[in-house]
């Protein structure tokens, strides 16, 4: 009978796991929608198809579903897959390629919340310590994408490492991607796009940059 019970656990583990998953999807879309602060544990129940107790059994408090968000973003933007695949690339063109990818995908399917909690953050210190996670998770990636093109010797002459971190924090972001499609009208392909190819023109040299991107889509980038 081992194996029937291990079975049984198994299934109640995945159930008990689906079921946060489906409360902490509901509190992402009623953050969005009302506020961190205008958002009830009720309401979350209900938006979840739950009952409250079941909301307080799976986490206690509204500010411990909160900090589950930066888990969301990450399956929601598939960064494990895309981590997977920097971790093995070697060509520093499509190291930044796929950074750039990951971006926009953040963006496209979790820009709303991502917003959500830096705005919130402000007056919020629960959404601020969600902010400032996925905010060292970026830095971290910044790091470590930058030390692999360091190590490959493809960093352009007299870039430094922390010149070269804060042009792909600053490119490379959900934030630029934000201002360029709702403040100046861009479509997300044309900011990935362009974003690619001042990166590589910024951050790489000639040789590591020479097969980088199509002549069409090389625009001047200067940084005076």
């Amino acid at each position: 009978m081992d194996w029937y019970c291990q079975e049984v656990v198994t299934w109640r583990q995945q159930q008990a796991a689906g079921t946060r998953r489906q409360i902490v999807g509901a509190a992402r879309r009623l953050f969005v929608a009302s506020g961190y602060a205008g958002t009830t544990v009720e309401a979350i129940a209900a938006e979840a198809g739950v009952a409250l107790a079941t909301v307080y059994k799976a986490f206690g408090t509204k500010a411990a579903i909160a900090r589950e968000l930066n888990k969301l973003i990450d399956d929601e933007a598939d960064m494990a897959g895309f981590n997977q695949r920097i971790a093995t690339e070697t060509s520093p063109a499509e190291l930044i390629r796929l950074s750039v990818a990951l971006t926009r995908s953040l963006h496209e399917r979790c820009g709303d919340i991502i917003a959500t909690a830096r705005s919130a953050g402000a007056v919020d210190a629960t959404l601020a310590s969600v902010y400032a996670e996925g905010t060292r998770r970026h830095d971290d990636g910044v790091r470590g994408l930058v030390s692999k093109l360091e190590a490959a010797g493809a960093l352009a002459p007299g870039l430094t490492t922390t010149r070269a971190a804060g042009l792909l924090s600053t490119l490379c972001s959900v934030e630029a991607f934000a201002d360029l499609t709702t403040r100046f009208g861009w479509t997300a392909s044309q900011c990935e796009n362009w974003i690619t190819s001042a990166l590589c023109q910024l951050l790489l040299n000639p040789a590591a940059n020479s097969n980088a991107t199509p002549p069409n889509s090389r625009l001047p980038v200067r940084i005076v």
